[in-house]
């Protein structure tokens, strides 16, 4: 014996909104992305460390090409630069130094020697990444 009974399906659900969503969105990023214009490539390091704005608002001993020491626009001797951040720093923060790229490593050392008679082993060195 047979039963005729009728059953109702469920329609599939419908997922063609939501596909119509995701391509919306995929447009929208894709233009937005594209609007916005990168000005980091149109810039142009500073040729020299001592014209670096960024590195001289750190306070940092500056060591140009030529092995001379520098705290801001003046020129200073290590010793009495160390004197003046002890002075002004607060305490536990580090020396910072930072050389130009070209120093040779003889002036660097002749530098750091001088640092190391000071006592102080918390020293900072600051570096940029070079342009490729």
């Amino acid at each position: 014996m047979r039963f005729n009974r009728t059953q109702k399906r469920q329609p599939p659900e419908n997922t063609i909104p939501l596909i119509n969503v995701v391509f919306l969105m995929l447009i929208f990023f894709l233009f937005a992305g594209s609007i916005s214009k990168d000005d980091a490539r149109e810039l142009e390091p500073p040729l020299n460390i001592l014209e670096d704005e960024t590195i001289r608002s750190t306070g940092a001993l500056i060591i140009d090409q030529e092995g001379k020491t520098h705290a801001g626009d003046q020129e200073i001797g290590v010793l009495d630069w160390v004197a003046l951040r002890e002075a002004e720093a607060e305490d536990g923060e580090p020396l910072k130094i930072a050389a130009d790229g070209t120093l040779g490593a003889d002036h660097l050392e002749k530098v750091l020697q001088e640092l190391k008679t000071t006592g102080r082993k918390d020293i900072v060195l600051i570096t940029r990444r070079g342009t490729q």
